[in-house]
């Protein structure tokens, strides 16, 4: 199965020049998934509330409509970062939509980063795992976003699940050495493959501005980086993958690293 990141800028509350970019992207990539970043649509840099509501949608909505529509043109699954409005709460939310245009995988985000805690609401959905209908068959998909890769617990929790693949679609800001090491990490440590989009470019709001690190990467499931892009490019990076090697946790004749594991014995 073939997986890309699409990374680029996406303009600052211009949904329809974003949906636009995004289209071309899903066109142009040659795969059988593909991942845009965090906030695809909208941008990113919001203070408030009042600066979301204008642009916040349900997942029945006009955005996540187009995004099916791109996915049945394309015949391809797409799976994006999204703003979400729902019983008058917001959320940073990922949408996972399968090459028939079929909603399956939805995401609330559930470690908010700066700002986001001034206008999104915790993620409530868990860390659910669904399956993704490809044109190369069906692969078993969990989500983060962003400042998720931080929290251990959560990409463990997809992979307990069943994940094969974990998408993460991000606007990472961090300047940290340790991003990819960490983002290796969690795909080593479980025995899945990790898809990372992030965006480049920079927004301003007020008096400050935000620079989005890019440098999305495609990781294999013991840690090897697949593909890679640049700090500031717009590119998509493509790696093809055998998601059923993931099933598999053993480490030798005798070890599993789930089976090891004394799950009564963390205090978690």
């Amino acid at each position: 199965m073939r997986i890309s990141c699409a990374q680029f800028s996406p303009e600052h509350r211009d949904v329809q020049n974003n949906l636009d970019r995004i289209r071309r992207f899903v066109q142009q990539a040659d795969a059988d998934i593909v991942i845009v970043p965090e906030l695809a649509q909208t941008g990113y840099f919001f203070r408030s509330k009042e600066e979301v509501e204008p642009l916040a949608e349900t997942i029945h909505g006009s955005i996540a409509h187009a995004l099916s529509a791109f996915a049945i043109e394309a015949n391809k699954a797409i799976i994006s970062g999204f703003l979400e409005e729902s019983g008058e709460k917001f959320y940073n939310s990922a949408l996972a939509f399968d090459a028939n245009g079929r909603l399956v995988g939805h995401y609330r985000k559930v470690h908010l980063f700066y700002f986001e805690t001034q206008i999104f609401t915790r993620g409530n959905l868990g860390f659910p795992v669904f399956s993704l209908s490809t044109p190369n068959g069906i692969a078993k998909v969990g989500m983060l976003i962003c400042y998720d890769w931080r929290f251990p617990e959560a990409a463990r929790k997809l992979a307990l699940g069943g994940a094969e693949l974990i998408a993460m679609p991000s606007n990472i800001v961090t300047t940290t050495g340790m991003l990819h090491a960490t983002l290796q990490t969690r795909a080593f440590e479980n025995k899945v493959t990790l898809a990372f989009a992030d965006r480049i470019g920079s927004e301003m709001n007020g008096n400050e501005t935000l620079n989005f690190r890019g440098e999305s990467a495609i990781i294999g499931m013991n840690g090897e980086v697949l593909a890679a892009a640049s700090e500031q490019g717009v590119e998509i990076i493509t790696a093809e993958l055998d998601l059923t090697k993931t099933h598999d946790k053993r480490i030798n004749m005798f070890n599993d690293i789930f089976t090891d594991r004394p799950s009564d014995g963390y205090g978690l």
